[in-house]
């Protein structure tokens, strides 16, 4: 991982670069929204999303916020490695045989079954209506009382709040009367339910914002962080008839000039995308075609005038109005944002910009 970025030196097949500006401007956003008073829980999960926990996790720290949450404790030693003077929650609790690992990364458990309180600072998770995991709203208060005195904080989930007001309003209010007496820190508000003031209470959740994607139309003030680049690695000149890749699913029907990218399935660009993605390539935006494999795809480059070999190429562009935007490309195969900015793979490079 590098700070700066200087493509032509890159040693990976792909590589994405990280706005770190965007994302302190995006906590900027999310801040003016919420007021001072309101807490930031940064959510830092699956590798911040794709765009690098620990260096992201210093960036986030050095915007002002104190509090983190992740998935699983492996995430959360990566982070505490990061940042050593904040809050670290970790999201699906503490196993079995965890809590040294908890007691000395000064770690955050959340508890979401009776009876399964580990030894270690806990967060009680209420289930108002996600169907997933948290104890009853009918058990909230009486476990709220049995732990008070170990209990950091207790919060909910959200399930539709990028759409489905009702439910939302619905969702917060059984929250807030089933903890109204807690005396810790209630957090439900993820990124769409940054729309919602009623909801912000002690603090918020946010994941996807703080990354710069729209979660809904209403979180639109911040701006994406992270874009996805190659170079060509070939080209190839093919005659009518003849095909590209696995299954010969693409067959040319005209002279054509095909470029061959050193990024696939196993760096997180979906085999979906196969005859169907595109990428930008001097200015211009080019079909991939065939099949993605493991670690090459394919692009017809035959419309657009000079290109070489490593020419940069742009897979995922940090523009929300782009063709090629995480949310494009996450329509363009019948998926979500968060499953294109998630699977970027660990051997693509991380280059952090600070502008």
């Amino acid at each position: 991982m590098t700070e700066t970025a200087n493509a032509k030196t890159r040693t990976s097949g792909s590589w994405v670069e990280v706005s770190l500006r965007r994302i302190v401007n995006n906590v900027a956003a999310i801040r003016q929204r919420i007021g001072e008073k309101c807490g930031i829980i940064a959510v830092v999960k699956a590798d911040a999303y794709g765009h690098g926990a620990g260096p992201v996790a210093r960036c986030l720290r050095s915007s002002g916020i104190t509090s983190f949450a992740t998935a699983t404790i492996e995430e959360a030693i990566e982070v505490r490695q990061a940042v050593n003077d904040s809050s670290i929650l970790v999201l699906t609790g503490c196993d079995s045989g965890q809590e040294p690992g908890f007691r000395q990364h000064d770690l955050t458990a959340s508890v979401f079954e009776k009876g399964r309180v580990p030894d270690a600072k806990i967060e009680l998770k209420v289930d108002s209506g996600m169907g997933r995991l948290g104890v009853a709203l009918s058990d909230a208060p009486a476990l709220l009382a049995d732990l008070d005195n170990r209990l950091v904080g207790v919060y909910s989930q959200f399930a539709s709040s990028d759409g489905d007001d009702d439910f939302t309003r619905t969702q917060l209010r059984a929250f807030l009367a089933a903890t109204r007496l807690a005396k810790c820190r209630r957090h439900i508000a993820n990124s769409a339910g940054l729309r919602f003031p009623d909801a912000h209470l002690d603090a918020v959740r946010p994941g996807l914002a703080l990354y710069g994607i729209a979660p809904c139309p209403a979180v639109s003030d911040i701006q994406p962080a992270l874009s996805w680049k190659t170079r060509v690695l070939s080209l190839r000149s093919l005659s009518p008839g003849q095909s590209v890749g696995y299954g010969r699913t693409f067959l040319v029907s005209r002279p054509s000039l095909i470029a061959v990218l050193p990024v696939g399935y196993a760096d997180g660009y979906s085999r979906a995308f196969s005859n169907k993605g595109q990428v930008r390539i001097r200015g211009r935006l080019a079909p991939v075609v065939g099949r993605v494999s493991m670690d090459l795809i394919s692009v017809d480059v035959t419309g657009v005038p000079g290109v070489s070999h490593g020419d940069e190429v742009t897979l995922l562009e940090a523009d929300p109005d782009s063709p090629i935007s995480a949310r494009a490309l996450a329509r363009a195969i019948d998926t979500i944002p968060y499953e294109i900015v998630t699977s970027i793979g660990r051997r693509v490079e991380r280059v952090y910009l600070k502008r």
